[in-house]
């Protein structure tokens, strides 16, 4: 322990003496400080270390800033309540499907940490551009309007410094051939091949995965990925939804007509036909193949009828039931995703097409828009011969829509009880087996429509068997796949192996942008970064649009180098982030945004305007500094724990 104790009294030595020797040298041009911030983020992960160096690069502008760390309940509390900070640092993820953001930019919005309001310039301007957004119905006007949103906020209200996206990394061995990460597994299946074997491989025609094991496969009554994944592979989408977010015309959908703003009609594609709903109770790795000739086919609820992959055809009937379904909280989990179907039924003269009627608000009288309805249309379908009844009872949806054929009790037929575990769709694969937490095997459909979602060319299934296999801890799923195993991996949470895998031409790795994003925000309730300088036009020429609250703001963010950070704590991997809402969101993301990379002369120039004279230090950060600081900190808490 005496040894332990003295190491670590070196450690903080030198750690202060690195420091110190810094200090020293920006103390040579000893100079007030333009002003003394509080700097304040949560503990835990990295953006303590953030704020180190968000420190250092401000005091190079003569601003110094004091970082606190708090634990996050308290943290949450700062930002709520007491509000005594001048600048920190939150990330926030699970959204993106949409580029609406008033709950965090809005004035009354529940995580406007930054304090923006409708009174400070172009607040009311960033207010009603954000209402009027998601009442713009036609997507490349709405994507207009969010580019010109996004760039009056980070232009001229500037309350944050877009910091990092992070990144989702998948591997493939290197003889997979069509694979897209951003698209995933069931999209690019129709691409996939094989050019040779890889280690440990048998057959050029089957793909194996790893997953926890699913528990019902309805996807009304699913709660969990494992089990929307296997659904997945066995459906289609009614609309086709793009990585970027966008709705496209390649799945079963294939055009789409605004009848009024109120009001849409789509139109399917013909000859799609619902797979053989086969009853695969029973059934084993030793059993006869798929054949709707001799394995035992289940009969539906409405009318007694079976599929046999040629005889049910895919119309529109199927996708208003879906919808409908969805809405109605007797069968689904989840019907306030749809409360906004004012009514949903096919078109009286064709039967491919259906129509949707939209009313963003169900309990008020006026009609009201919902324009993200588009990121609830990618359901898959699902078979409507099989799961409505022909019973009378009219029920409700959750947007008050009528609805005829679902009614109490209907959970508990045979054809509800059976689908959860012996689902079928229109889609590519068809359930063939399952042993609960071993397998679940599937087999490539020879009735399916044959055209791929990602180009809307026509395709073929070289993958003719497709395993998924229950294997719930990630260390033991990367094992089998180095073993060869298996064919596809997430390599997210394990950076060490996924870089030797990325030299290695064994392997193939892709990374795709995580639905996350992180940012350094400015109070902008508080003197020097806000306050009344919020209400101060400048007067320098070219920037009387200006107030001298965003030019310090602007200021600070030129002086902050956020490559240098990227590269030393996440050595480079993430994405460096520009605007207020995630790069995630990449249909409305706004890339020719204005950009803050760092540049002193910009930040000095923009503080000048705001009358403030400083001379920057051209000394460099120091960045071995701040990790000795940071493996200090570290050790001390290892001691602790160990003690």
């Amino acid at each position: 322990m005496k040894n332990k104790t003295v190491f670590f009294t070196l450690l903080i030595l030198s750690s202060l003496l690195t420091m110190s020797v810094f200090n020293a040298s920006n103390s040579q041009a000893a100079v007030e400080p333009l002003a003394n911030l509080v700097f304040k983020t949560n503990g835990g992960g990295v953006r303590p270390d953030y704020g180190l160096y968000i420190a250092q690069y401000l005091r190079e502008i003569g601003i110094e800033v004091e970082v606190k760390v708090e634990e996050w309940t308290v943290f949450v509390g700062t930002l709520i309540l007491t509000r005594d900070f001048d600048l920190g640092i939150v990330g926030l993820s699970g959204g993106g499907s949409s580029p609406d953001m008033f709950d965090v930019y809005g004035e009354a919005g529940s995580l406007n940490m930054f304090g923006i309001d409708k009174i400070m310039p172009y607040g009311n301007d960033s207010e009603n551009m954000q209402i009027e957004g998601v009442t713009i119905v036609d997507l490349d006007q709405r994507q207009q309007h969010y580019y010109d949103w996004q760039q009056l906020v980070m232009d001229k209200i500037v309350p944050m410094l877009p910091l990092f996206a992070p990144r989702s990394y998948v591997a493939t061995w290197a003889n997979t051939l069509g694979y897209d990460g951003r698209w995933g597994i069931i999209d690019s299946l129709p691409y996939i091949e094989y050019d040779g074997y890889h280690e440990g491989q048998d057959l050029l025609t089957e793909f194996s995965v790893a997953d926890a094991g699913w528990r019902d496969l309805n996807p009304l009554q699913t709660d969990d990925t494992s089990s929307s994944f296997i659904f997945g592979l066995m459906a289609e989408s009614i609309v086709g939804w793009s990585p970027d977010l966008a709705p496209l015309k390649t799945s079963l959908v294939t055009d789409w007509e605004q009848i009024d703003e109120f009001h849409f009609k789509f139109t399917m594609r013909d000859e799609v036909y619902w797979n053989p709903s086969y009853n695969v109770t029973g059934r084993t790795a030793s059993s006869d193949p798929l054949d709707p000739a001799t394995t035992p086919l289940m009969v539906g609820l409405k009318d007694g009828e079976v599929s046999d992959g040629e005889n049910q055809k895919v119309t529109g009937k199927d996708a208003v039931f879906t919808y409908m379904a969805w809405a109605n909280a007797i069968v689904s989990e989840s019907p306030s995703y749809h409360n906004w179907i004012k009514n949903c039924y096919v078109d009286p003269v064709d039967e491919l097409s259906f129509h949707i009627e939209i009313d963003g608000n169900p309990l008020t009288v006026p009609i009201e828009q919902y324009v993200d309805f588009w990121a609830r249309l990618p359901w898959e379908i699902i078979p409507e011969f099989f799961l409505n009844s022909s019973d009378p009872t009219i029920t409700y949806t959750d947007g008050n829509a009528q609805n005829t054929g679902i009614y109490d009790g209907i959970l508990d037929t045979p054809q509800w009880v059976t689908y959860s575990t012996s689902a079928f769709g229109c889609g590519k694969y068809m359930l063939d087996y399952y042993i609960r937490n071993s397998v679940t095997v599937l087999q490539a459909s020879p009735f399916w429509h044959g055209v791929g979602i990602i180009d809307g060319t026509e395709q073929d299934l070289d993958i003719e068997t497709f395993n998924v296999r229950v294997i719930p801890d990630i260390s033991a799923e990367l094992a089998e796949f180095k073993a060869g195993k298996l064919d596809w991996t997430g390599m997210t949470a394990f950076p060490s192996e996924r870089k030797q895998m990325q030299a290695d031409p064994r392997f193939e790795v892709q990374s795709f942008l995580a639905a996350s994003m992180t940012f350094m925000f400015y109070n902008l309730r508080r003197p020097f970064v806000g306050g009344e300088s919020n209400f101060v036009y400048l007067s320098a020429t070219g920037k009387e649009l200006y107030t001298k609250g965003a030019a310090v703001r602007k200021a600070m963010n030129y002086a902050i180098d956020r490559d240098e950070i990227n590269q030393v704590i996440h050595d480079g991997e993430y994405l460096l982030s520009h605007s207020v809402i995630y790069p995630f969101t990449a249909y409305y993301y706004y890339n020719d945004i204005v950009k803050y990379n760092r540049d002193l002369d910009a930040a000095v120039e923009w503080l000048a305007a705001a009358g403030y004279s400083v001379t920057t230090d051209p000394t460099p950060v120091p960045i071995f500094g701040i990790l000795a600081a940071i493996g200090a900190a570290a050790f001390v808490a290892l001691l602790r724990k160990k003690k």
